[in-house]
């Protein structure tokens, strides 16, 4: 065997091992993004668990929100103040499942899914109030990209477009 033919078969070998390794590291990129897409989704609903909870837990907060979803104004200072600590916490959710999503670390099926909560949320007269007065908080593009998809939705009682959050039955 001449040295012409090792240096081909060392070549082909050396081929072989770049595809194999190309191979393995694409599976491997695979299962990271399925690892990432599985945290991002249990984030979600982790906060979203923790939410329920938390009005669940506080009736008064429960009230001034359901209130102050229909109207902002009906609310005295510390009941505006708690409105806008739930608000901003709440909204953290939304901003933290956008910017997932645009990282492509959350499901699009999940993501539309809160997101048609989120907008039927903030229809509502308060609530919208709310988010044209508060902004400090949010990152510059979440607040445009929303705020764009705002505008298309008519300002609405949160209680007509799902009754559970009748706020009259709460008095």
């Amino acid at each position: 065997m001449n040295w012409d033919a090792v240096s081909a078969i060392a070549g082909l070998l050396g081929a072989i091992g770049v595809i194999i390794t190309l191979i393995y590291l694409s599976a491997q990129i695979k299962q990271n993004n399925n690892q990432l897409s599985g945290a991002a989704t249990t984030a979600v609903y982790e906060y979203q668990r923790k939410l329920v909870e938390i009005l669940t837990e506080d009736t008064e907060l429960y009230k001034i929100a359901l209130r102050g979803n229909e109207d902002l104004n009906s609310l005295n200072e510390w009941e505006k103040q708690r409105f806008t600590l739930w608000c901003l916490y709440e909204t953290g959710m939304w901003e933290m499942c956008h910017q997932q999503y645009k990282q492509g670390a959350l499901d699009e099926s999940i993501y539309l899914g809160k997101v048609t909560y989120w907008l039927q949320l903030h229809s509502s007269p308060g609530r919208r109030d709310w988010w044209n007065t508060h902004t400090a908080m949010m990152s510059s593009e979440f607040y445009k990209d929303i705020s764009a998809q705002l505008e298309s939705i008519p300002v609405r009682k949160l209680r007509e477009t799902n009754p559970v959050f009748n706020s009259s039955i709460h008095d």
